[in-house]
Order: C-alpha cells, then structure tokens, then sequence
C-alpha cells in the first residue's frame, strides 16, 4: 500500500468538532466523538429545497469519489496511485460544477460562495498539489498537504451542518 487516505478526513474533523464559520441562524450542534453530528433543521422552504437538491448531488458523486480514494490507498505502483488521485480530484470539480448550476436560496450567493464554494476550490487545488506529491513521493510534504486539507475539511463540514446539508461531506 502506498498512502492510505490522502484526502481530507471529515470523520476526524468532525470528532474535533469544528463549528460554521458563519451561517446565520443555523449553528450545528457538535456530536460527542464517534456520533454523527446534529445537523441545523432547515426550516425556511427555499434553503430546505437548495439543501435537497445539492446533498442529492453528493449523494450521487461522493460514492464514486470515495472509491477512487480507496483505490489510491491499495495501489502498488506509484503511477496507479496518482492516476486514482486524478480521477477522485475530477470528479470532485464534475461535482462542484453540478452544486454551482442549482439556484441558491435568496439572499444566500454571497455566504455560499464565502464558505463552500471558495473552500472547495481551494481543497480541489489543495489536492492538485497532493496529487505532486503522491507522484513524487515527498512523504514530509504529503503530511504536511494533508493536514491543510484535514483543516479545510473540519471547517467546510462545520459550516455544511450549520446551514443543514445532511449528505455533503459523508462519504
């Protein structure tokens, strides 16, 4: 196995219990370590709608994502592991895309693109950059990519709870 797990872990930042960076009225409440976090009930129809929509996305890309990780961590040539690397961070941008198209609830554009957009673009270069470093086996720097990913991640998930996404950041 070459690097098990270069992706950003939402399990342990979940644990550490991260909150939104901002999300009016919608603070996700932080789960004991081990338990699924309590997500912001979304009660304003348009938001509950959005939510729907955009978790029904992750829903249907994550799984496909989450095996491209996996195939990263059993990969016994460096080449396959890079390769498997690229796919998971093409469809995370095939995702993003798809996210992006759904209409935001009103008033809403601004702190979407603030706290989820922006910080998946990062993430996605984030990984860009891993992906380097898979490729040339740079261990130090590896770890170090992979912390600011981990951190990233805490603070997405964090912020996704608190505005309700139920589904976004699971897999």
């Amino acid at each position: 196995m070459l690097l098990a797990g270069c992706g950003g872990d939402k399990r342990r930042g979940e644990a550490e219990q991260t909150e939104a960076t901002s999300a009016p009225s919608a603070a996700a409440t932080p789960a004991p370590s081990g338990e699924r976090p309590q997500v912001t009930k979304v009660t304003d129809p348009a938001r509950r709608a959005y939510v729907t929509r955009v978790d029904a996305v992750c829903g249907r890309i994550e799984p496909e994502r989450a095996k491209e990780q996996e195939r990263v961590g059993t990969s016994t040539e460096p080449a396959e592991a890079v390769k498997a690397y690229e796919d998971s961070i093409n469809l995370g941008w095939r995702e993003l895309r798809r996210i992006e198209a759904i209409a935001e609830p009103p008033g809403d554009a601004t702190l979407l693109e603030a706290n989820v957009f922006d910080p998946i673009r990062g993430q996605l270069a984030l990984r860009a950059r891993i992906r380097g470093a898979l490729a040339a086996a740079d261990v130090p720097l590896l770890r170090r990519l992979r912390t600011e990913l981990d951190n990233s991640t805490r603070a997405l998930t964090g912020f996704a709870r608190g505005y309700g996404f139920r589904v976004c950041g699971e897999a």
